[in-house]
């Protein structure tokens, strides 16, 4: 398994406070590297509501990052929004492996496997790559940043399970606390592509590219 392996967050992904603090700080404790371009920090800004950090505010000023660099174009790729080939095309000149979005069909198999990458969504994604320290440490600074109200980590698992029940089901046995039931309109598509989530091998059998796991790992 990498661990240099670089995760492309989509704008919806960065535009939740939740999802974007559990993938971030996730990924820092499990050595992952997750990126955004300009393109896509614009697009998360912009769907900033109410009183919620500004992604590239949250970049510059609590995370020190640069932004990945936005790709010239767009030529061959097939997904058909013009806005979500931008995306792809920028995940692709990021060197990503996953593309961690909640709109996971709205990119196309062939722009994905033409560059070993898969689209994942945030959930799924974390549920089966994180580590028991990795969702410790992304449920802490949650409880940590909570004030109105406050929360303690067994509230914050509580709480995940509305928008996270993958990852909370996952992680059912850390805290004393029973996750609440999953929102009625999860996705129905959580995963595409040609890239294992877990070691990141090539997929070439329908029941990998289906499950996002290689024969190693399916049932584990």
């Amino acid at each position: 398994m990498s661990e240099s392996a670089v995760l492309f967050l989509d704008a919806n992904t960065l535009a939740s406070p939740v999802t974007r603090t559990l993938v971030i700080a996730g990924a820092r404790v499990d050595e992952l590297r997750a990126v955004w371009s300009p393109h896509v920090e614009a697009e998360a800004d912009r769907h900033t509501r109410g009183t919620s950090t500004r992604v590239s505010t949250l970049r510059t000023d609590i995370l020190a990052m640069e932004l990945s660099p936005s790709a010239k174009s767009t030529k061959g790729l097939v997904t058909t929004s013009v806005e979500d080939r931008q995306v792809a095309a920028d995940a692709i000149r990021a060197g990503a492996r996953y593309l961690i979005t909640t709109d996971v069909d709205d990119f196309a198999f062939e722009d994905l496997a033409g560059h070993e990458m898969s689209a994942v969504n945030p959930d799924y994604f974390m549920a089966i790559r994180f580590s028991e320290f990795a969702y410790r440490g992304g449920v802490g600074l949650l409880a940590d940043v909570a004030k109105n109200p406050p929360r303690t980590p067994a509230d914050v698992h509580r709480m995940l399970g509305r928008r996270h029940p993958h990852l909370t089901t996952r992680f059912a046995d850390l805290y004393d606390s029973t996750p609440l039931p999953a929102d009625s309109d999860q996705p129905a598509v959580l995963f595409r592509g040609v890239a294992c989530v877990r070691c990141e091998s090539h997929l070439d059998d329908e029941d990998g590219r289906r499950l996002g796991l290689c024969t190693q790992h399916r049932g584990a």
